[in-house]
């Protein structure tokens, strides 16, 4: 083949391979092009031509696997019932209560002191204590004795009684069962909000690992790529050198270079092993077993394309965070849980002052017919430095709350405007790297045109392929920081 044949031969190698014009048709600019077929057998991984296999990795289902699967968030929903466990505890403080006495008795007589007497008691009482701190009551007695007894005797048929007891100071309306039950069911939407701040934290981590793992893939593509062409390019200087039109010297540079590019190809296929083994730890199957580690050919290309985000989304966001965030309603509802401390501390610094009332029938023969029971019960510590100490606790812990939610909505705010922040600047960088690409293709494919027609050096060719694979990769990074700013946009504003 003459000079020229050699020179054309090149020329049409060198406008088959991929340059800007295959860049402007819409190849991925991260490294997905139409090619990933490893060069040689230099490659574990299933490298493949064909469109991500659709196995459960698209971002929404992907989500929604660990949302619903992950083991943690699992445990998280137990806290839930936990929650409501101990508010059925706390309610069964107001369940009646039962009580049942009875005995045999033998007793010394009354009327004949040194005789022995038997004698039987019976009492039976029900009780209910009411949330407002009253507590009704009924019940019986049957103590049929024809002498005295350490019990009050009742006719022969027993007595019937009911009554009720009524809290006038401490204890009305308020009351230490009454507020526990409070706050327990004040636990079960505060378990809900921390479950929900677990849920943020989880997906957030698992859409970073996500958008990793899809970054290394490209990352490997691209690196695949400048492998291959080196190989490819190699076979060529071996047919110039045999046909006398290049130095055999270049054979040994072609085949440097294929050591130095293999050796950036397998740094990214451990950087692609290494995402995906991080986010295999969030792939459970529904069975509650790992989903193993994501093959490469599961895992989508870099998408969607970076927009940039408006201020109009930027200031819903802002106060969709401040409506949702559960880190706000955490502290509103222990805000109402401290607020019941505080009214029952005050409560208790009352004396207790309780009316009780019971009327009923003292049936059967020796029985008296209507009986009625009826006081007041007064307990007054002379100090209350208990309840008082327990007020101004109570006090403090609001005013600690109130500056905690001032740091929270300033600190959520901020997470906003930071991610916001981070999305805009990595697009205005991804536009600069896309361009970046474009005029590095441009040189590149010029300097293959020139060492295609003798004007130029294999070393320049080597160096500008690199150059464009760097730009590549920079823009696979990029984009990556992009998709995980989003994510973090979406789980700061309750959106995830």
């Amino acid at each position: 083949m003459d000079r020229v044949g050699v020179f054309s031969f090149l020329l049409l190698v060198a406008l088959l391979s991929p340059g800007p014009a295959a860049f402007a048709q819409g190849k991925d600019a991260s490294g997905d092009g139409p090619a990933l077929r490893p060069p040689l057998s230099l490659s574990p991984l299933s490298l493949t031509a064909e469109k991500s296999q659709d196995l459960g990795l698209d971002f929404q289902k992907f989500i929604d696997r660990v949302d619903r699967n992950y083991p943690k968030l699992i445990g998280a929903v137990a806290e839930k019932k936990i929650a409501s466990a101990k508010r059925l505890e706390k309610t069964g403080a107001f369940d009646p209560v039962l009580t049942s006495v009875n005995e045999f008795l033998r007793v010394q007589d009354t009327f004949e002191p040194g005789k022995a007497k038997n004698a039987v008691h019976n009492e039976s009482r029900i009780d209910l204590l009411t949330r407002s701190g009253i507590k009704v009551f009924t019940g019986m007695r049957l103590n049929p004795n024809d002498t005295k007894t350490p019990f009050v005797p009742s006719g022969k048929a027993g007595e019937y009684f009911g009554g009720v007891a009524v809290p006038l100071a401490r204890g009305l309306m308020i009351n230490e069962k009454a507020a526990m039950e409070k706050q327990a069911k004040l636990g079960e939407p505060l378990a809900e909000q921390l479950f929900g701040l677990t849920r943020l934290e989880v997906l957030l981590k698992a859409a970073a690992s996500y958008y990793e793992c899809m970054g290394a893939r490209a990352r490997l593509a691209v690196a695949n790529d400048l492998l291959s062409l080196a190989v490819a390019r190699t076979e060529q200087i071996k047919e110039r050198v045999v046909s006398g039109d290049s130095p055999a010297l270049e054979i040994k540079e072609a085949e440097q270079e294929i050591q130095r590019r293999q050796s950036i190809f397998v740094k990214a296929q451990r950087e692609f092993q290494k995402a995906a083994y991080s986010l295999s730890v969030f792939l459970w199957s529904d069975a509650g077993t790992p989903g193993g580690v994501p093959r490469l050919e599961e895992v989508p290309a870099l998408s969607p394309e970076p927009l940039l985000l408006s201020d109009e989304i930027w200031k819903r966001g802002r106060q969709e965070a401040l409506d949702k965030r559960p880190e706000l309603k955490r502290i509103e509802l222990e805000r109402k849980q401290v607020q019941i401390e505080l009214k029952l501390a005050k409560n208790m610094i009352l004396p207790a002052i309780d009316a009780y009332v019971s009327q009923g029938a003292d049936t059967g023969p020796e029985g008296i017919g209507y009986v009625i029971r009826g006081g007041v019960a007064v307990s007054a510590p002379l100090r209350q430095r208990t309840a008082r100490g327990q007020a101004q606790a109570a006090s403090l812990k609001l005013e600690k709350l109130d500056q905690e939610e001032k740091a929270e909505r300033l600190r959520i705010q901020t997470e906003v405007d930071d991610t916001v922040s981070a999305i805009n600047t990595s697009y205005e960088r991804y536009v600069a790297n896309l361009e970046e690409v474009r005029k590095a293709r441009d040189v590149e494919e010029g300097e293959r045109l020139r060492y295609a027609a003798g004007d130029g050096t294999l070393f320049l060719v080597n160096q500008r392929e690199r150059a464009t694979a760097e730009a590549r990769m920079r823009l696979a990074e990029v984009h990556t920081e992009y998709l995980q700013a989003m994510a973090a946009f979406r789980a700061v504003t309750c959106r995830l």
